[in-house]
This record gives structure tokens, sequence and C-alpha cells, in this order.
């Protein structure tokens, strides 16, 4: 699992925390987040989700209020600072 993943990975566990309202389905969909959260769409939430993206502290903030949070510990997930830069070169 690369770093970029774990972040992912992390918010992922986040939202499926989350009830949904609209849809019947046991947790909060990329897209009902996105239908309810103004600066987040589907396909951003999934990027970062997958890994596949490196979210700015903006999309951070924007995910975290779009899951109700009211305080952030950006560093708790744990990155190997690294193997980042070493996956960040491999690119």
């Amino acid at each position: 699992m690369t770093e970029k993943e774990k972040i992912g990975n992390y918010l992922l566990k986040l939202r499926e925390k989350i009830p949904s309202k609209e849809y019947n389905k046991p947790h909060i969909s990329q897209q009902e987040l996105a239908d309810n959260h103004l600066g987040l769409t589907k396909f951003t939430i999934g990027s970062i989700e997958r890994g596949e993206s490196n979210p700015t502290l903006d999309k951070l903030i924007l995910f975290a209020k779009a899951l109700n949070l009211k305080k952030v510990n950006l560093l708790e997930v744990q990155i190997d600072v690294e193997k980042y830069i070493k996956e960040l070169k491999e690119k």
C-alpha cells in the first residue's frame, strides 16, 4: 500500500461511518457526499480515496467538513516520509 493509499483508505473509513440519508445504503456514498457539499466532486472524492491524487489542504478540509468533523488531526495517519518521497520520485 502506498502512502497516498493510506490517506485515502483512512478517509474512506471515515466516510463509511456516516449513515446515508438519501440512499438505501448503510453509509453515505461518494455521490451523496459530493451532492451535499460544495467544492468536492465524486471524481475528487474517489481519486483521493483510491490514493490516486494528492489532496491539497483545502480539499482535506472540505472533505473533513463534508464528514461533519470539527477538528482534524492531519498527522493521525502515520506517513513514512522517505517512502513517500521515493514513491513521488518514481512517478
